[in-house]
């Protein structure tokens, strides 16, 4: 076996890594997608999405050409991998790949725009001493027109740093923002549990609960509560695996305000300055460091 040195580049990602820790970020990728799409010269966009633009399956607008929209989204698709800030967006484009019009290619686009100003950050994996896995858990509600289901996110940090997370819209209706918060939290649940054993098999077990912070206190609550009410009962019993989880003490289902929610940036689109300043507290350095990545 040949010692190579640090590693530098792995599957698309550059690596790099100083005294102030490691950067993972996917600039040459970014490059080549923006040439790819003839977006390099673009005019650039502060943030992804349109707030409360609503995308729809039927909104009545051309077709675009499919397979240049699937192209657009399967790269920013590979681009979540190391740009969480891009993991809404890319999970909402990705509903209307079957036939999108030309409101989502301009959408796409519009994350291509996003891009071109943003092809620098990295995310930043500080020196730390603690290894305790904490989560993050939110949903909006019923924001998707075609069948107004919502959208679940969840984030998980290791020490300094974020290391996963998801955007996903949820299976079933939500009749209430605590219901689509505890759907949300039930997959955060799923998620930490198989964290816990990974970490365990590589030397870091979790001796405690691994906190996950929410911020329903109506979802809480239905989590600590063993009784199903007449605004309860109609919930899936699969998502009651997260009572199961609390009980057992693998996770504790904690009040986050929402100004302090990750989270949120995984489930709509944010203003300006709540988008950066979630983009900041994932750990992603801004432009001022690029010279870093």
């Amino acid at each position: 076996m040949t010692d190579l040195g640090l590693m530098n580049f792995f599957l698309g990602l550059e690596v790099k890594q100083t005294r102030e820790g490691i950067y993972i970020t996917q600039r040459k990728y970014v490059e080549a997608i923006l040439k790819r799409f003839k977006m390099d010269k673009c005019k650039v966009m502060s943030t992804p999405l349109v707030i409360n633009e609503k995308l729809s399956k039927e909104d009545g607008a051309e077709k675009a050409d499919p397979s240049t929209y699937r192209g657009i989204v399967g790269c920013l698709l590979y681009l979540t991998a190391s740009r969480p800030d891009l993991m809404f967006s890319s999970s909402l484009l990705s509903r209307f790949i079957q036939s999108p019009s030309q409101l989502h290619h301009s959408a796409a686009k519009r994350v291509l725009r996003y891009l071109k100003g943003t092809k620098e950050l990295c995310i930043w994996y500080k020196p730390t001493k603690t290894s305790e896995l904490v989560g993050y858990s939110d949903s909006d509600w019923g924001r998707l027109i075609d069948d107004m289901k919502s959208t679940s996110g969840y984030a998980f940090t290791l020490g300094s740093g974020i290391f996963s997370w998801q955007s996903q819209k949820q299976d079933n209706v939500a009749q209430s923002t605590a219901e689509a918060e505890y759907i949300a939290a039930c997959a955060a649940v799923n998620q930490a549990i198989w964290l816990r054993k990974v970490l365990k098999d590589m030397g870091k077990e979790q001796f405690t609960s691994t906190r996950l912070l929410c911020d329903s206190m109506s979802a809480i609550a239905i989590a600590k509560n063993p009784v199903c009410h007449k605004r309860t009962k109609h919930f899936k019993i699969k998502y009651h695996f997260v009572r199961d989880s609390q009980r057992e003490g693998e996770i504790n289902l904690e009040y986050c305000p929402p100004q302090e929610q990750l989270a949120n940036i995984f489930t709509k689109a944010l203003p300006k300055q709540k988008f950066e300043e979630l983009r900041s507290k994932l750990g992603m350095p801004e432009l001022s460091v690029k010279e870093e990545c």
